[in-house]
């Protein structure tokens, strides 16, 4: 397999034949329009990708196309506009024609497209379903060129201009064991498009990135790519890195780290992580070192994420503020790079504090104020770390994807007391069990919570001591939850706070 960047004058001279198990051309007007709007507003200083043009050479200089023939012909009819536009006397003219295109079995699309021209494009009745396809896209270009705020002559140059100094394919190359019909199967059919992931891979593995010698450099390679994407996989591991992210390729999420810095991709180009790489590759003196600097790069991060994970008083403080945000990985990174253990997790808990209230000022929380929810999660996390070799793992994989509500100990709705918002009357709880209870009295919460635990479902730390009353001084009424237990709640939520954070409790 091999990867590289073609721009369109790259093609001069090459075959392109569309096999049989391929439908033929069907881009519509809109879609041809979007297309030379994109290009017309297009700014020819900067580079512009037309995505993945999959091939399989068959011969020198010829190649089938495994997907992308749907851009590459109409690149293909614009060309073939151009010179019959500016043809002496509208005659044809090959000055634009770059490529050729022909279709493996249907013969009489062939035809057509080599003989398109403004005499010949109306005639479709002789083709086949394809040429009426071709023609309305070709009739678009000409319709296009007709708008009142179109020079059509500047307007064809403009693109021109554009399509031979910035358009460029992602030109991938399969091997020629590969088969061309699970490739178009899974990129097509299946709705799987060619991801970031994919593209690296390629070029990761590609065999000119070896010196002889070191074909087994190659397959460790591709061992130890699949022994990450499963690590990833495990929504244990990626829920803690992310917020039930949803990526092409789970592995996408090192490579987006590792290019910008940046977990989410936010460009609108989907392939833009791919470029970035790329471009560092193509500049490289030594394509080969630049491949094993960039490889060994990628298992380091790995490994330093993996790391995060097993090591427990990190786990629940990263994962508490990977929690509020992805973005804070980038402060994670800054808090662990280049420091001991020690000081790692000092810098960890100092990001920490910094998301809270200060510690005297808890009480004055409620139901509806903003910190509340990232309060109670701090508060069963530092009970966890404050364990310490007796701590367990908090599920931040079941935290995120199942819906969490801020749960009243007593119900507002009770009719034995007025509604009570206050932090003391707090807690976290999944919204299954909250709503299956709705309104009942605090003993029947706690029965069910009861229950709930004794069954293996997961209640927070806190949750479940709330219930049982640890916190309270005088557990003696189990039939509700009084002003004291409130009281003595929030003393134990400052007093864990305190302790963990080393700050003096006014």
């Amino acid at each position: 397999m091999g990867i590289a960047e073609k721009r369109i004058e790259e093609l001069k001279g090459m075959k392109f034949n569309v096999p049989s198990y391929q439908r033929g051309y069907r881009w519509t007007k809109h879609e041809v329009i979007t297309l030379l709007e994109d290009l017309y507003n297009h700014d020819s200083k900067l580079k512009y990708c037309l995505q993945p043009l999959i091939v399989k050479k068959v011969s020198e200089n010829t190649y089938d196309v495994v997907d992308g023939q749907q851009r590459l012909t109409t690149i293909f009819i614009f060309l073939k506009f151009m010179s019959a536009e500016f043809g002496s006397s509208r005659r044809r003219s090959n000055q634009y024609e770059f490529f050729e295109l022909a279709y493996e079995t249907r013969e009489k699309s062939s035809r057509y497209l080599k003989e398109l021209s403004f005499d010949t494009y109306k005639l479709i009745a002789e083709y086949d379903i394809d040429a009426s396809h071709i023609s309305n896209a070709f009739s678009a270009i000409d319709d296009w060129l007709d708008k009142d705020d179109i020079n059509s002559d500047n307007a064809l140059h403009d693109i021109y201009k554009v399509l031979t100094e910035s358009v460029f394919f992602i030109w991938y190359e399969i091997d020629e064991t590969e088969d061309p019909i699970n490739i178009f199967t899974k990129v097509n059919l299946g709705k799987i498009p060619l991801t970031n992931a994919e593209l690296i891979k390629a070029l990761i593995l590609d065999k000119n990135n070896y010196v002889d010698g070191y074909e087994s450099e190659r397959i460790h390679r591709s061992i130890a790519w699949n022994r990450i994407e499963h690590r990833l996989q495990q929504d244990t591991f990626w829920n803690f890195l992310t917020n039930n992210a949803i990526y092409d390729t789970r592995i996408d999420f090192l490579f987006n780290l590792q290019a910008n810095n940046d977990p989410v991709n936010s460009s609108i180009d989907k392939y833009s992580t791919f470029y970035t790489i790329y471009e560092g590759y193509k500049i490289a003196k030594n394509k080969v070192e630049f491949i094993n600097q960039f490889w060994n790069s990628i298992q380091l991060l790995f490994e330093e994420l993996n790391n995060w994970y097993m090591d427990l008083d990190r786990y629940h403080l990263i994962g508490y503020l990977l929690s509020l945000n992805s973005l804070n990985i980038n402060k994670v990174f800054a808090a662990t790079r280049e420091n001991k253990k020690s000081e790692a997790f000092t810098k960890l808990k100092e990001l920490a504090c910094e998301t809270i209230p200060e510690i005297e000022d808890i009480e004055n929380l409620s139901y509806g104020s903003k910190s509340v929810r990232s309060l109670l999660l701090l508060f069963n996390l530092v009970t966890l770390i404050n364990k310490g070799e007796k701590q367990y793992r908090f599920p931040f994989d079941l935290y995120k994807k199942e819906k969490w509500d801020i749960e009243h100990i007593h119900a507002t709705a009770d009719e034995s007391a007025e509604p009570d918002d206050s932090i003391g009357n707090l807690t976290l709880l999944d919204q299954n069990t909250n709503r299956s209870y709705q309104d009942a009295p605090f003993y029947e919460k706690r029965k069910t919570i009861i229950e709930v635990d004794a069954e293996g479902k997961f209640v927070p730390v806190c949750t479940r001591n709330v219930f049982l009353k640890v916190y309270s001084c005088n557990p003696e009424n189990f039939n509700s939850w009084t002003e004291d237990d409130k009281s003595d709640y929030i003393s134990s939520m400052k007093k864990e706070l305190a302790k963990f954070f080393n700050l003096e409790e006014e």
